[in-house]
């Protein structure tokens, strides 16, 4: 029979690992804000809003860079930009050079769409945030920020 073995210096407590605090809070961050879009006013999906959002930011994309900037993998950009298309919220453009490659804007009615929505996503956002006075909010950026580079980095 085998002795137990200490695992305290060793163990991973998942309350205490940031990858899953993190993962954890985005998901429930994302689920929460998409009550506001995802409601039956709008019906937009997560992926649908970040199409969206990051259209209305970058005005014309297409869906590998859309994938690559959101960090959606292709299917879910590729069902996104269908039903966003099927309700008349994109433009489509074909690249001069390269009959494979469709840009992506928004069409009046998505760009009218997103305005309805940005001022409600960024009145949830201020409500969130303000649990946190101004100097935790500019650490928060900058750990953040810091995390960011450090995966980057990581990945090298």
């Amino acid at each position: 029979m085998s002795e137990p073995t200490d695992m305290s210096a060793k163990s991973l407590m998942l309350n205490q690992f940031i990858p899953y605090r993190m993962v954890n809070l985005a998901r429930r961050m994302s689920d929460n804000l998409s009550r506001i879009y995802g409601g039956d006013d709008y019906q937009v999906s997560i992926p649908e809003w970040r199409i969206l959002a990051r259209l209305a930011e970058d005005k014309r994309l297409n869906a590998k860079d859309l994938g690559r900037i959101t960090q959606m993998d292709k299917s879910k950009v590729s069902r996104g930009v269908k039903q966003l298309d099927e309700r008349g919220y994109l433009n489509k453009e074909k690249d001069s050079q390269d009959n494979r490659v469709t840009y992506l804007s928004l069409s009046p009615e998505g760009l009218a769409l997103y305005q309805e929505l940005a001022p409600k996503a960024l009145a949830w956002e201020s409500r969130l945030i303000s649990a946190l006075d101004a100097s935790e909010y500019r650490d928060l950026m900058r750990i953040l920020e810091k995390l960011d580079r450090q995966v980057d980095a990581m990945q090298d």
